[in-house]
């Protein structure tokens, strides 16, 4: 099945459908982690009632499977419409009767997106859907145990993701956990920072604009009340995402409202994204303001479009009439989606320093200071990440630099034609060497930049406070995945997510195949034992992993082991440490060099990087 919809939608997204090919993502802006497909549905008797538990707020029901408890769609918190939009959430109500937790629960409001991470026109999802969903290993003595809990936090730039595309049933069973899936709120429902929908200081949560970031945190307050009914101990509870949701998990190690012992662990899997100023905040809040007004007035008179500058005109007067707020809490949902669809580009929404949810420039001054909710860390990336987003990025890159690639009918977007349909070759959207190997030192040294931003230098910061640091460099896909999957996209961003979890079909489900599943579930089955290590006490070398390569802790002295190595042949995994430390001065450096040697112009050596580097400043000005 297709993991960006739910299980019982049957029709498949076709990527030769009116699809926004040009996805216009901030260099660095995440998307979402790969497919896990969609658990659910029930191979128990109906008589088991192992899966019906009282809870604090009411009675839940949710699947009993052989090997698995699985309940969907928990609420915790109250859903965040009417007068509680853009407000910090609050915790559920009571309910009365049974709630069934069998179903998947609504996604929050967002674009329809593709595997393909390709954007559709069309808006998806409810307001009300902050909900978790659970897994479990079905055992008849479960809620008088105390096993690790393993909070996932979805990626997709905090623009797009919903639980619908996990499945924790491997990760509970082979890990011994269990296993939490968050849903959030997105884009500008998520992170919106505007005075005119502020409380004026009544209530500074709201006031932050962080709202996203609040979900999570009113999510782990959720688990801290209610997972030992689940069988999970409160307090061993390891918070992990992917891309944005790795961004979101570093924004609790910052947070102060965060801390309280809501979470005992954390792993950022291929983090980035920037903390945001309040003036780049509220700049980004009128820019949507002017979008809506545009969408909702064009509608009136779509044969006399309004422009931008009526549109700014409009807001400004709805500021000073005091009239804004209400205007802002009439709108649809997903109407402040359509807006952004229609008049702009979706990006990423990176957390608010709003002082109070976020610490005023973001994580690195914390970091350095050591004022963090220190806790062990694993932090990671993956050795090709900029190679998933370069096909989506070839108009761009096409438009800037006309000669890459080289056939003046081509770009890097035909790439997906390549991986996904087989009707074009490779060779005929890189029929040179130099198409192929600027594309090859692209994709290599972009992510190498961002392992170095986001792996190396926060972990040479977190080492100092905390010695229970660990960092990773996935690899797997580049000489084990098939051709051309293996050149296109190889370790690409994501294509770690199916490893830790046990489960799915990889990046953009087109790597696993016959012959390198022994070495793929080899690697898979190593990935997890360290996982399973490390959520149990903090560190990773231990009972399920004493077979393996010893995971070493990151330390700054020179030459010494730093991070561990995550690749497979066709038939063993290739787990190994590696003393390589990385500086984004440095792999830029070497990034010039390697374009320079390929003979490319100054021009294209400049701009390259500029798309698919990384900025060496964290905040925003």
């Amino acid at each position: 099945m297709h993991c960006c919809a739910p299980k019982k939608v049957t029709r498949r997204i076709s990527s030769k459908r009116s699809l926004i090919t040009a996805v216009a993502l901030a260099t660095g802006s995440l998307m979402l982690a790969g497919c896990l497909g969609g658990g659910g549905g029930s191979d128990s008797d109906d008589s088991d009632n192992r899966a019906q538990l009282t809870l604090a707020n009411g009675t839940v029901a949710g699947i009993a499977e052989d090997d698995t408890l699985i309940w969907h769609g928990l609420p915790y918190a109250q859903p965040p419409v009417g007068d509680l939009r853009w407000r910090a959430p609050l915790p559920p109500q009571n309910w009365s009767g049974t709630l069934d937790a069998t179903e998947r629960a609504p996604e929050c409001v967002q674009a329809e997106t593709t595997t393909q991470w390709q954007r559709t026109s069309n808006m998806v999802g409810d307001e009300d859907c902050l909900i978790v969903d659970i897994y479990r290993p079905n055992r008849s003595d479960f809620t008088d145990e105390t096993l690790p809990v393993y909070v996932w936090i979805h990626g997709g730039s905090n623009n797009f993701g919903t639980a619908k595309q996990y499945d924790g049933r491997a990760l509970a069973n082979q890990s011994d956990v269990v296993v939490v899936v968050v849903q959030y709120r997105l884009g500008p429902l998520g992170w919106f920072f505007h005075p005119d929908v502020q409380t004026a200081g009544a209530d500074t949560l709201s006031d932050s604009g962080n709202f996203g970031t609040l979900d999570t945190i009113r999510a782990l307050e959720w688990v801290k009340a209610n997972i030992s009914d689940f069988g999970g101990d409160p307090d061993n509870v390891t918070i992990t995402g992917e891309s944005a949701g790795a961004h979101n998990v570093l924004n609790l190690m910052v947070s102060p409202e965060a801390g309280g012992g809501l979470f005992h662990r954390a792993m950022s899997q291929s983090g980035s994204m920037n903390t945001r100023s309040p003036t780049t905040a509220r700049a980004s809040a009128n820019s949507h303001i002017e979008w809506l007004i545009r969408l909702q007035e064009d509608r009136k008179t779509p044969g006399t479009p309004i422009s931008a500058g009526q549109a700014t005109q409009m807001r400004e007067d709805m500021e000073a009439a005091g009239t804004l707020n209400e205007y802002l809490r009439a709108a649809e949902g997903r109407d402040l989606y359509q807006a952004v669809f229609n008049y702009s580009s979706l990006s990423a929404y990176g957390a608010i320093e709003d002082g109070t949810v976020i610490p005023t420039g973001g994580w690195i001054p914390r970091f350095t200071s050591g004022n963090f909710n220190n806790v062990p860390v694993i932090l990671g990336a993956n050795e090709y990440e900029q190679k998933s987003f370069m096909p989506l990025y070839g108009a761009a890159v096409k438009g800037a630099l006309p000669d890459i690639p080289s056939p003046p009918d081509k770009t890097w977007l035909d790439l997906l034609d390549v991986a996904f349909e087989g009707s074009q070759t490779l060779d005929e959207v890189l029929p040179t060497q130099q198409d192929k190997d600027t594309y090859e030192i692209t994709g290599y040294h972009g992510g190498r930049a961002w392992r170095a931003k986001y792996v190396d230098e926060l972990a040479r910061l977190i080492s100092q406070h905390q010695p229970a640091t660990y960092a990773y460099d996935f690899r797997w896909g580049t000489q084990s995945g098939p051709a051309p999957f293996n050149f296109i996209y190889g370790a690409g961003h994501a294509a770690d997510i199916s490893f830790f979890f046990g489960a799915g079909e990889g990046l953009f489900e087109l790597p696993f195949t016959d012959e390198n599943e022994a070495g793929r579930v080899a690697l898979q089955e190593s990935m997890m034992s360290y996982l399973a290590d490390f959520a149990r006490d903090g560190d990773p070398n231990g009972t399920a992993s004493e077979a393996q390569p010893e995971w070493s802790a990151w330390t700054s002295a020179v030459g010494q082991n730093k991070v561990i190595v995550f690749d497979a042949t066709n038939e063993e995994a290739d787990v190994r440490m590696s003393a390589e430390e990385l500086t984004l001065a440095g792999v830029n450096a070497a990034w010039t060099t390697a374009l320079t040697n390929a003979g490319l112009s100054p021009l294209e050596i400049g701009t390259l990087p500029a798309f698919f580097g990384q900025s060496p400043n964290y905040s925003t000005p």
